[in-house]
């Protein structure tokens, strides 16, 4: 039987690299770069392969938010990169990523929606997720 093990986070690559030059929380890059199967994606699929045949991981973008990382105007570019990447995390392991829930800018209102719609309409995301700390 299949188990789904919902709220997985990641960090897609290009996400990953555009949080190293815009945080200015060096503690969190430190953390978030320290911690492989957040980012590698490889790795994440391989182990559960071997150790996890049966469990599939929707996944979700880990901290930092778009909206902790940039303002206003750069923040939906992040939410973009991170959704974009998570789609294709997930259609180069469907078998062990079958769907990912998407990031939004919340401190841009008038790119909530437009992101949202793109993310479930075009790239397939179940969802979407709001940080809320």
């Amino acid at each position: 039987m299949k188990k789904i093990d919902i709220y997985n986070h990641v960090i897609p690559m290009a996400y990953l690299e555009k949080m190293k030059q815009l945080s200015k929380d060096t503690g969190i890059v430190k953390r978030m770069t320290g911690l492989r199967m957040l980012w590698d994606i490889e790795a994440r699929a391989a182990m559960l392969k071997e150790k996890f045949p049966d469990v599939q991981q929707v996944l979700t973008l880990g901290l930092p938010s778009p909206e902790l990382l940039g303002g206003p105007d750069v923040s939906p570019e992040l939410a973009r990169i991170a959704n974009d990447g998570m789609a294709e995390l997930c259609q180069k392991h469907p078998e062990r990523f079958p769907t990912f829930v998407a990031s939004l800018a919340m401190n841009n209102p008038d790119s909530i929606l437009k992101e949202a719609t793109r993310a479930v309409d075009e790239l397939g995301a179940c969802g979407v997720q709001i940080f809320t700390n």
